[in-house]
């Protein structure tokens, strides 16, 4: 567990640095697996990006996904944009 926040830190703070160079703003979730729910957090997240997108919000998008998350669900998201 202790790996994997220190896993997460840096992934933050390496996104947080490439966004800082693009726009002084951005929206952030984590997409993970391990709950009942996985599918709906993950239709969530779509909506959320795809609504941010068609707002043409001034605003980095970032997604933090966890190794366990399905590659064709983050293949679905990257094709967002």
């Amino acid at each position: 567990m202790a790996n994997l926040l220190r896993f997460l830190l840096l992934l933050c703070s390496v996104l947080g640095a490439a966004a800082a160079a693009r726009s002084r703003n951005a929206y952030a979730t984590m997409m993970y697996m391990g709950t009942p729910r996985d599918y709906e957090f993950y239709i969530a997240t779509r909506v959320l990006l795809r609504s941010l997108a068609d707002l043409r919000v001034d605003a980095d998008l970032v997604v933090i996904a966890s190794v366990d998350v399905p590659r064709h669900w983050i293949r679905a998201l990257h094709l967002l944009f």
